[in-house]
């Protein structure tokens, strides 16, 4: 049990510094593309690559921070415990900002940074997956009995002590965007490949 709960800690502090990484570096490139104006060079490019390995190693890193999680704790806790519900969910919806997030990158490639438009749908995306992987960190510390100050933050904006539940529009707005992003992503990196 020990064991699993120092693997857990481990590969959530290496999730979150690469997707903290990717954001930073998410950040500056649509800055880049936004209000500088630039698209190509040296520096973009080594941005990208850093966006790349921080994105693809912390989402994969996600997944194993997911399934060492359900292995310290009782399925009964999952069930029943609110905080373990809400931790479950924020990191839940963190994988799919990221794997949406890599869908995007990975299929418009490196010209994603080059369209406004294709970047700051991108910068959304990672700021949705950064958002969530703080409050499941955040929501980790009170499992852990070892609340961090910056829950308190968090708790402000969203209460982590009960369970969250969403108005039925949202959940279908949360459906639809999870069928409808693919397809725009493919749609999009096909009109761009054919100008």
């Amino acid at each position: 049990m020990e064991a699993t709960k120092a693997l857990h800690t481990i590969i959530v502090e290496m999730t979150t510094g690469m997707l903290v990484l990717s954001t930073l570096a998410i950040f500056a490139l649509t800055w880049q593309v936004c209000f500088s104006g630039r698209t190509t060079g040296k520096y973009l490019d080594a941005l990208d690559g850093v966006v790349l390995f921080g994105a693809s190693i912390g989402t994969l890193a996600l997944v194993f921070a997911i399934i060492t999680g359900y292995r310290q704790w009782p399925v009964e806790a999952f069930m029943t415990g609110t905080i373990a519900k809400n931790k479950i969910f924020t990191g839940y919806m963190a994988l799919g900002f990221w794997t949406a997030f890599l869908a995007v990158r990975l299929s418009a490639g490196k010209a994603l940074w080059s369209r406004k438009g294709l970047s700051i749908f991108s910068m959304i995306l990672g700021l949705g997956g950064f958002l969530n992987i703080t409050f499941t960190a955040s929501i980790g510390g009170t499992l852990a009995g070892k609340p961090s100050g910056f829950e308190q933050l968090v708790r402000v904006i969203v209460e982590t002590r009960e369970t969250f539940v969403l108005p039925m529009g949202v959940n279908v707005l949360l459906i639809i965007t999870g069928i409808v992003i693919p397809f725009l992503v493919y749609f999009l990196s096909r009109t761009k490949s054919k100008m």
